[in-house]
């Protein structure tokens, strides 16, 4: 929850977070996988934004009822949780909004009245629906909607500026209405040479079945609208925990900070290996609409398949970020994930689909 308000100090250019004038670019390393105990004191939160009758942005900000400070939802991590997942988390706790996540934002530096480093990622995020918050009446004592000035005016770090202005630059530039894609490799399976039956049948091993489990709460920070995927076992296997996490929420909805309405998935035999075999560009042309539809979407698919999808994204992709997008076999690892962020703005009588941020997480065996 929230810390008191010390010498804050300002975001690191150095952090990754930050790069590019074209987009905003995250990769895998330590700081998006599930927590560790050493270290600086590690939070992720989110700047939720909406538009008013008049089209005006407003963000939603949060009031600690023990520090008596004003600053974004955010929250320290909890042990085995990733960045993103404790953002969404955090969020529902403490204002009662289940979200989706849109683009990075620029992470918040200061240091704690004990002298600990403290680092804050966020992102933006839209509401899909809210319910009573369950953070404790001595942890947060209001939540508001604010227009941006008022905003600026109740904050009470400077380093919390910085995200806003980047949220607002966004805006400006028509980069912040966007819709994630997201690109899954399925977890671990049983070795190919080994596996004495179909191919097509061929299942996760324990560990994948693990990795599999993990990888459902990071699906859910994003609430996929679509979800296609491959027939073969090994991506059924790799999604149906987080398609039964789903099922599980609709059933006890005040319990859910991250999920949404329950997904039927898409069963595409073009994106299986074979189906790479037998018409690899209706593939790229698949991925192409899901960029253009403006729905929240997930691939899960295999290795092979994976060169394809990453051309097409590629295509679409603004030169400021596209080093980051993977640029070799094997392009992900099993169960990981990656997430780009696609804005749509007309130009002409066309509009164009471009991608201005990339993600990339990757669930470990419980």
């Amino acid at each position: 929850m929230n810390q008191p308000p010390p010498d804050p100090g300002q975001p690191s250019n150095g952090d990754p977070i930050l790069r590019g004038s074209e987009g905003l670019a995250v990769q895998t390393d330590a700081a998006t996988g599930p927590v560790r105990e050493a270290g600086p004191v590690r939070a992720a939160g989110a700047i939720c934004w909406r538009q008013d009758d008049a089209g005006e942005l407003e963000v939603l900000l949060v009031n600690s009822a023990r520090w008596g400070d004003w600053s974004w939802p955010k929250g320290k991590l909890d042990a085995g949780e990733t960045l993103p997942e404790c953002a969404v988390r955090e969020v529902f706790e403490e204002t009662g909004a289940r979200v989706e996540l849109g683009v990075p934002l620029p992470m918040v530096r200061y240091v704690l009245p004990d002298g600990q480093d403290k680092t804050v990622r966020y992102w933006a995020a839209r509401v899909r629906d809210s319910g009573p918050r369950t953070a404790a009446a001595d942890e947060i004592a209001d939540v508001v909607w604010l227009g941006v000035a008022a905003a600026r005016e109740r904050l009470s770090r400077p380093s919390d500026f910085a995200p806003l202005a980047e949220l607002l630059a966004l805006a400006a530039r028509g980069r912040l209405d966007t819709h994630p894609v997201l690109v899954l490799r399925h977890a671990k399976a049983r070795n190919r040479a080994k596996w004495p039956g179909e191919e097509t049948d061929r299942p996760l091993t324990g560990a994948g079945r693990r990795q599999a489990q993990g990888v459902a709460g990071l699906i859910a920070c994003w609430a996929p609208e679509r979800i296609l995927t491959s027939p073969w076992a090994r991506c059924l296997e790799t999604l149906q925990p987080y398609l039964d996490r789903q099922a599980g929420l609709e059933q006890q909805p005040e319990e859910r900070g991250s999920g949404g309405t329950e997904v039927i998935p898409e069963v595409v035999p073009l994106l299986s290996e074979q189906g790479l075999r037998n018409n690899p560009d209706r593939i790229g042309e698949t991925v192409a609409e899901l960029l253009a539809s403006g729905r929240s979407a997930l691939v899960c698919t295999h290795r092979p398949v994976l060169a394809v999808v990453v051309d097409a994204l590629t295509e679409a992709t603004a030169l400021a970020v596209r080093d980051q997008l993977p640029r070799r076999d094997p392009w992900l690892s099993p169960a990981e994930i990656l997430v780009v962020q696609v804005s749509s703005r007309k130009r002409g009588h066309s509009v164009m689909h471009r991608i201005h941020s990339v993600e990339r997480y990757r669930a470990e065996p419980a």
